[in-house]
């Protein structure tokens, strides 16, 4: 009876266990079957969002993908408002090698994510693939490479001109924009004299809109290879001594006033004279006041007397360049270079560029009907003698441009010579 009962509990077991293990494999291939399926999820924590020019397009590009790879891919964009910090927590990631699936990374990061060995090498993708061969202009990408890597397809470009109100400045005596400093601070004398503010200048943040002043009068001193000379060049000095005096003629607030705040003086029509880039152009008649956009006009910078740098010669470089995360994932690392794909089509960037103003290295057939602003802009590009990297970008060391702001705070509160704030440079670095 004992035998016959462990004989049929055996044949239940067996039965029991056969019947777990169809189950078990059951389950196994629907959960198999469920990843091979499995919407492919691409993070980027994107700058081109809120009050960014590109946004409305780049939400739209993203829409536009999602539909045509839904089920498959899906790209999430983590909205990152203030550019400052995006920097910061970026800067942060590479250092920990923690990186999103998609970054969008300014040129003063471009050789610290290299060095981190940490970002997707995009190389390989561009000799099996003749997308980007085609796309780019000749030698771009290869300028672009460290030791036959690609770590970030180059991709918006960007000068800063001087862009002023024409019906300030003629209500202050003046139909041209100077073309040196000597006669542009007799300018500012005038519009001072007439009851409005001539420059927008800021030393909040990374000092950008006054960084750019600086940059400018450092090319127009020390010549456009300035930074090759090292920091005891005297047009460190002389490119301080135009700040200084930069700052007698600004808002009164500009003391750890922001980008926002230096810009906002300008689309108020509070000042008269403003330098930022191309991607700034829709803001002048989304965010401006009416009739502010036909009031504006573009030139160069003025030019400092005895100067080593050309008349005409501008500042800018690369802006922004697309970069991804290392992936151990070839479906992944696949899907998100379709998605930089897309976002390199031509006819995709020229919908960026109409929208906003904003230059891209990537070929593309701009409409006939660009923005004034813009075609003026490309024209003294096409014009200039050189094209000087901004001060961030070319001093080449994240130190000496964290200081930058701090010196330029001295020296607008009267706590350092221009001197001083190159001293401070120097001891940063």
């Amino acid at each position: 009876m004992i035998k016959f009962a462990h004989k049929i509990g055996g044949i239940m077991i067996k039965s029991i266990l056969k019947k777990l293990s169809i189950t078990f494999i059951a389950i196994s291939f629907t959960v198999i079957s469920s990843v091979a399926s499995a919407e492919i999820t691409i993070t980027w924590p994107s700058i081109w969002v809120g009050k960014d020019s590109k946004t409305t397009v780049i939400g739209e590009l993203i829409d536009e993908f999602n539909a045509a790879n839904a089920g498959s891919i899906k790209v999430v964009v983590e909205e990152q408002t203030d550019y400052d910090i995006y920097a910061q927590k970026l800067t942060a990631q590479i250092a920990t090698g923690e990186l999103p699936d998609i970054m969008t990374v300014g040129a003063q990061l471009l050789d610290v994510l290299h060095r981190s060995g940490k970002a997707m090498d995009l190389a390989p993708h561009i000799n099996s693939d003749s997308h980007w061969n085609n796309v780019y202009p000749e030698n771009a990408l290869q300028s672009a490479m460290i030791d036959g890597v690609l770590s970030a397809l180059p991709y918006e470009l960007f000068v800063t001109p001087v862009t002023y109100n024409k019906k300030i400045l003629k209500d202050a005596g003046y139909d041209e924009f100077p073309d040196n400093y000597d006669d542009f601070f007799k300018m500012c004398e005038a519009v001072t004299a007439n009851g409005k503010v001539c420059t927008s200048q800021m030393t909040g943040k990374n000092g950008w809109t006054s960084m750019l002043w600086y940059s400018q009068a450092l090319a127009s001193a020390g010549g456009p290879d300035i930074y090759e000379k090292g920091l005891d060049h005297p047009a460190y000095v002389k490119a301080f001594e135009v700040m200084e005096k930069m700052y007698q003629y600004t808002t009164s607030d500009a003391i750890g006033a922001d980008a926002g705040v230096s810009g906002g003086h300008f689309l108020n029509e509070r000042t008269a004279v403003f330098m930022n880039g191309p991607w700034f152009i829709a803001r002048y008649t989304s965010d401006g006041i009416p009739g502010l956009h036909e009031n504006i006009g573009v030139a160069a910078a003025p030019m400092l007397m005895g100067g080593e740098g050309s008349p005409g010669g501008y500042v800018g470089g690369r802006q922004s360049s697309l970069a991804a995360g290392k992936q151990s994932d070839p479906a992944k690392e696949e899907a998100i270079v379709k998605f930089l794909k897309w976002l390199t089509i031509p006819e995709n960037v020229a919908r960026l560029s109409y929208s906003s103003g904003a230059m891209f290295i990537v070929n593309a057939d701009l409409p006939n009907d660009m923005d004034r602003l813009f075609i003026e802009m490309k024209q003294g590009i096409s014009d200039a003698p050189y094209v000087a990297p901004i001060f961030q970008n070319g001093i080449g060391s994240l130190a000496i441009a964290s200081e930058f702001p701090q010196a330029l705070s001295a020296l607008a509160l009267g706590d350092v010579t221009p001197e001083g704030a190159v001293e401070m440079l120097q001891d940063a670095d």
